[in-house]
């Protein structure tokens, strides 16, 4: 999917807790291996929040918990007894029908981390270093289609890769166990006992030749089984990507108390920061924040909330409460570069926490107004800007800032959307200091010298004002305006330490310069206006009115990198619409690109639904590295309830792969220009249904990636239908009014995301190693081995020819400005071989007599002897008895605890041996015992055995060496005697034996 919602979430307004699965990265679900530590068939198991997925060969199988009722346990109700609980659960199948049940599934990019189970005592389910992947693939599913499963944030994803040629009509997805199933506006929505899954209408693509081509996707569904059609046909002859989007799951959590939404911003780190006003106690502080509990005044009085949520939303890092006894409103965030977070806005309390030495501690005061029929500042309004500590726990400085009139409440002419009379920004430089755009009545307000403009010059200025980074003290300070009223809204530096400034005008003699775009007002009921001021503020360098002969007002600004300035905001006459751009002629939201001079439109559009009434008020801009343009805002009800003339919506632009195609009228709205604002890159609605999503005032961001972090007032009413995402910090408002809702989305083209698998990971010298490429959105790809070698082939092999651990780094290669190259790393590790060898003994070795082996390899944990006579042995220092001579080959095959192995072989020789030892004397009684006499005798030729009588006369004789003589003599049993043998024989070793002499027979 081109864009991918990364974090939708209200916030949680009691403290509660929730499940949440761990993972190595933050917002990303782990994909973790049956290694046998769980029955099958299970391939892989994933942490959902609130259940468990499991991944079989054709299948998908649920659990799901009911996590309101484990939470009431836990916090609500500690009365109730363990034996008396009941958890519900529920499970669902979803059964891919006809896929292939031997398809090859794999995990795609292994982390970092392991698991390692040793529970229970079947020692076959302990398993160590069991390993997890970011995401698994089923090759082949169906044949010429993949079935990749992934997860964006904690939302579990999973894409049809179609292969050109290929049937999609083959994927056939039947849920079994649910309670209700149904495609409703294009989701599919599934609902079980305990929870209500919705996975959003399918988005597909391809690329004809080169160019990424949407194409309309729908769900079919008969009885409890989905398939996807295609309304308007598609490319046969190109590959298909099918996204059914992000799944929801939906959880039980809320709190009560009524807060608004205001601002958000971000750091680097993708965490958010969402700003907003709280009117009693109840909201979700963290233990050791800096104000945990709400500080109580009138009626309605308000704190500031200020709430810093981890990247994927999932958990506080920080919550407090900033504020006294009156009203207390955040307008717009910003983080430094020391992840500390800087807060701008308006005060009516005259306890509003400041800290020793900053610049001004005192409150100033000003006129009784009340904003929005609740917010009642009686005793006037002071800026206040607070800087907060890393951890939300102190104040690292905290300051007023005003004169004796209000300051920071944007009212008058100028007051023409619900929430103007949040108007200003906060903004920093490299070197931390903090510069503020706002509005005074104060004509006393601090000013410094040689600004240029000291004095007041109507009811209501802007003013711009340079602190320092510790807010000890102000730098320079400066009115902005001209004889009516007058609001500076957003300011932002430059190139060439200059800055500009946009906001809104009634002033007709505003000071604009010679030459600039307009140098006179353009009539109508108020004007933009945009100043390029000096570093000092002792100059203005440019300055021109913004609009036409009707309502027009500019509230953000953004610079490229060239310094060419941007803006956007509101008209409601003839804006002119300037190059070859999209537009939506005859709409009221204007984007312009201007020169650092201010004399030249270069580009300028009007987008919305053409029906010249307010859509939205802006709440964030951006221009990226690309000059691709975005605008976040809001529009509907709210707004045409301060102003009837105002629109709603309904009718925007949308592209095919919107989020949310639908609206109810009351929505925020999300577009993307590309480079020269000549395309419509991505439209979206954003919002729940019957809801009327909105922002009491203040601004948000984008990061420079086109990722928007939004503040909204989400739920009012008491409803819970704001989209938010599973795993989130809190999904329900339980509030009788409204919660602070925040959202994280990312709007810009995917990232470039480096991934390889290498097989093998792992051998014995010399070993081939294939790269298989799982990068996305990259053009070209530089490989580094690790061992001096490199390639720029897509998949390449590798062999590496010596023993190490090698590094093998990928750089995926983006395809411009707008996006980054990733880089990857994986081990390979290469082994070395032992090394064989023994010596044996004695040598020369002979027949009978045991020959010992002793083992002289090295580095080896295990042995294989063939001796070479079929007899083998496993020890490590064995001996063998030959039994007949000859030559041998005897190998030792050793192994090393890598698996590696290496083999010997060598010639033993076994020589024979010849023997003759002669008895001394012999029984034959027929015993069996020593019956016979003949002598010990091996391996002898010639062989002549003669026994003789006491007269000398031969009386046995043989050359048999098996034979022997029984003490008969011409059949006739010999008596007791002695007797003489002789004997003789030539020996197989070459020795001629002969012995003669006595033995007795004995009876």
């Amino acid at each position: 999917m081109k864009r991918i919602l990364l974090l939708l979430l209200p916030i949680a307004l009691a403290v509660s807790t929730q499940a949440q699965q761990t993972s190595t990265r933050s917002g990303d679900l782990q994909f973790i291996q049956n290694q046998g530590q769980w029955d099958e068939p299970s391939l892989f198991r994933v942490g959902l929040f609130g259940g468990t997925l499991f991944l079989e060969p054709n299948a998908f199988t649920y659990t799901f918990s009911n996590i309101g009722d484990l939470a009431h346990y836990h916090h609500e109700d500690p009365t109730v007894s363990p034996e008396n609980f009941i958890l519900k659960r529920h499970a669902y199948r979803v059964q891919f029908n006809h896929a292939d049940p031997f398809a090859r599934v794999s995990g795609e990019s292994r982390r970092k981390n392991y698991y390692n189970y040793f529970l229970g005592d079947d020692e076959a389910r302990w398993k160590g270093h069991v390993p997890s992947y970011y995401g698994v693939r089923y090759s082949n599913m169906y044949p010429g289609i993949d079935m990749v499963v992934y997860s964006k944030s904690t939302s579990l994803k999973y894409d049809f890769e179609i292969a050109a040629g290929a049937n999609p009509g083959l994927i056939e997805m039947q849920y079994d166990g649910l309670s209700d199933i149904q495609v409703t506006d294009g989701n599919l929505i599934l609902t079980t006992n305990v929870n209500t899954i919705v996975e959003q209408s399918p988005v597909a693509w391809q690329y004809i030749q080169g160019v990424q081509v949407f194409v309309k996707c729908v769900y079919t569904l008969k009885g409890n089984t989905i398939q996807f059609a295609f309304p308007d046909g598609y490319a046969t002859d190109a590959a298909l990507i099918i996204d059914p989007a992000t799944l929801i799951f939906a959880s039980y959590t809320g709190s009560s108390a009524d807060n608004w939404g205001y601002t958000a911003t971000y750091d680097d780190d993708g965490n958010l920061y969402g700003g907003g006003i709280a009117f009693d106690d109840g909201y979700p502080v963290t233990l050791g924040a800096f104000s945990e509990t709400y500080t109580p005044g009138g009626p309605f009085s308000a704190d500031i909330s200020i709430s810093k949520f981890n990247e994927s939303g999932s958990d506080l890092i920080y919550s407090t409460y900033l504020g006294g006894s009156s009203e207390d409103l955040p307008y717009s965030l910003i983080v430094d570069e020391n992840n500390e977070l800087i807060v701008f806005g308006s005060t009516g309390s005259a306890n509003y926490p400041t800290v020793t030495g900053c610049y001004d501690g005192t409150f100033n005061g000003g006129s009784s107004i009340l904003i929005d029929g609740v917010l009642d500042f009686s005793s006037g309004s002071d800026a206040v800007i607070t800087k907060f500590s890393i951890d939300g726990s102190s104040l690292i400085g905290s300051t007023y800032f005003g004169g004796t009139s209000n300051d920071a409440l944007n009212t008058g002419v100028l007051l023409y959307n619900y929430g103007d009379h949040a108007r200003g920004e906060v903004n920093i430089d490299e070197d931390g200091n903090i510069y503020i755009a706002g509005v005074t009545r104060s004509p006393n307000l601090p000013v410094t010298g040689g600004v240029f403009q000291p004095t007041i010059a109507g009811e209501q200025d802007g003013f711009l004002t340079k602190f320092n980074p510790d807010l000890s003290d102000v730098i320079w300070s400066t009115f902005v305006g001209g004889s009516a009223d007058d609001g500076a809204y957003s300011i932002k530096e430059m190139l060439h330490n200059t800055f500009i400034v946009c906001g809104g005008t009634a002033s007709t003699n505003l000071n604009t310069t010679p030459g600039a775009l307009h140098e006179d007002y353009n009539g109508g009921t108020t004007d933009g206006f945009l100043m390029v001021i000096s570093e000092d503020a002792t100059s203005i360098i440019a300055s021109t009115y913004i609009g036409t002969n009707q309502y027009d007002q500019t509230f953000l600004t953004e610079v490229d990198e060239e310094n060419n300035i941007y803006i956007t905001g509101q008209t409601r006459g003839a804006y002119p619409v300037i190059g070859t751009v999209y537009n939506n002629p005859g709409s009221a939201q204007y984007i312009t690109k201007l020169d650092s001079a201010l004399t030249t439109i270069s580009l300028s559009t009007v987008f919305g639904n053409g029906v010249n009434k307010v859509n939205i008020t802006q709440t964030a801009f951006l221009v990226d590295n690309c000059d691709k343009v975005y605008v976040c805002g809001w529009g509907g009800s709210v707004n045409l309830g301060v102003n009837p003339d105002a629109g709603n919506v309904t009718g925007m632009p949308l592209t095919p792969d919107a989020f949310q195609p639908t609206t109810d009228g009351n929505e925020f709205y999300l577009i993307v220009f590309g480079e020269d604002l000549a395309t419509l890159e991505y439209a979206t609605y954003f919002g729940g249904e019957f809801n009327i999503e909105h922002v009491d005032g203040g601004t948000s961001r984008f990061d420079k990636s086109g990722v928007v972090y939004q503040a909204v007032c989400a739920g009012c009413g008491g409803s819970d239908n704001f989209p938010t995402t599973e795993g989130a910090y809190s999904n329900t408002n339980n509030s009788s009014n409204c919660n602070l809702g925040v959202f994280k989305f990312a709007l810009a083209a995917p990232p470039t995301n480096a991934s390889f698998i290498p097989d093998p990971t792992s051998g014995c010298y010399p070993v081939e190693v294939e790269f298989t490429n799982l990068s996305e959105n990259a053009i070209s790809y530089d490989w580094d081995f690790g061992d001096g070698s490199n390639s720029i082939t897509e998949n390449p092999t590798h062999t590496y020819s010596e023993p190490g651990v090698y590094t093998v780094t990928l750089i995926a290669n983006a395809d411009g400005l707008c996006t980054f190259n990733d880089t990857t790393t994986a081990t390979i590790t290469v082994f070395d071989y032992p090394t064989a060898g023994y010596t044996y003994g004695p040598n020369p070795a002979s027949v009978f007599s045991p020959v010992f082996f002793t083992d002289a390899s090295s580095d080896a944990v295990s042995w294989l002897w063939e001796f070479g006579d079929g007899f083998t042995s496993t020890e490590e220092n064995p001996y063998h008895l030959y039994a007949e001579t000859g030559t041998y080959y005897v190998c030792q095959t050793v192994t090393n605890a890598d698996g590696c192995i290496d083999k010997l072989c060598d010639s033993v020789i076994i020589y024979s041996i010849s023997i003759l030892e002669v008895p001394n004397a012999f029984s034959p009684n027929n015993d069996g015992v020593n019956d016979v006499f003949i002598p010990l005798n091996y391996g002898l030729l010639n062989y002549e055995f003669r026994i003789y009588n006491r007269w000398g006369e031969l009386i046995f004789e043989t050359s048999d060496t098996t034979k022997g003589w029984d003490g008969y003599y011409n059949g006739v049993e010999q008596e007791l005697d002695v007797y003489v043998y002789v004997v003789s024989g030539n020996g197989e070793d070459g020795v001629h034996y002969s012995k003669q002499g006595n033995f007795t027979l004995v009876r």
